[in-house]
């Protein structure tokens, strides 16, 4: 199953999002990400949160639609983002694709982005997809077209750094240590039709990105 998660950060083009819509088996909203939903002719599937950021014109027509809505209280431990990664994981999804994750809050763009570890440790693919980024979390291998005006950066997230190799590739490596908190992997880009990465050792962020 294929599922699209859809946040309530910074909104994708609309382009973008019917695209993720149609390639799509499941579409869950969490929160006020529902809105846009709406905004767009969209109907989840399924709604979580807490309700906070919603409108009340849209639970209206959710409400008509009958679409179920998982409610949780506002003090939680956990954010309606996890929350909802959760139960796409426990319902099979394979492969999970996250809009709205970056916003203007870093402390939750930065903790979307490292839900992807989660996603990752369960064995399902994951991604987060921005009008400007599109972002991996990978241990082992990852190939990406080529796309003119697009940046693609390896960013250790272990203290042990990442030993990585590169092919197709500016700027081709051979089991070449990136260490933690170095800026070395970043700001390639893949000049063949495919580029491929390959991860010996550790844990990165893989950013394809544009300006």
């Amino acid at each position: 199953m294929k599922a699209l998660l859809i946040l309530n950060g910074e909104k994708v083009n609309s382009t973008t999002i019917l695209k993720l819509k149609d390639e799509s088996d499941f579409i869950l909203s969490a929160d006020g990400g529902t809105d846009y939903c709406v905004e767009l002719g969209i109907i989840p599937d399924l709604v979580i949160g807490d309700l906070d950021s919603i409108s009340p014109k849209t639970l209206d027509i959710l409400k008509k639609k009958e679409v179920p809505i998982n409610v949780f209280p506002i003090k939680k431990d956990k954010t309606d983002s996890q929350l909802s990664i959760e139960y796409l994981m426990d319902k099979g999804a394979e492969e999970i694709t996250i809009i709205g994750a970056i916003g203007s809050r870093i402390d939750h763009t930065l903790a979307n982005i490292l839900l992807l570890k989660t996603i990752k440790d369960k064995g399902i693919k994951g991604k987060i997809v921005h009008n400007n980024n599109i972002i991996y979390i990978i241990d082992d291998e990852l190939i990406l077209d080529k796309k003119n005006g697009y940046f693609v950066s390896i960013i250790p997230i272990e203290s042990k750094g990442v030993l990585v190799s590169l092919k197709g590739f500016e700027y081709n490596l051979s089991k070449v240590k990136i260490d933690f908190a170095s800026t070395l992997g970043v700001s390639n880009f893949v000049i063949d039709e495919k580029g491929y990465i390959k991860v010996h050792e550790g844990e990165c962020l893989v950013v394809v990105s544009k300006d």
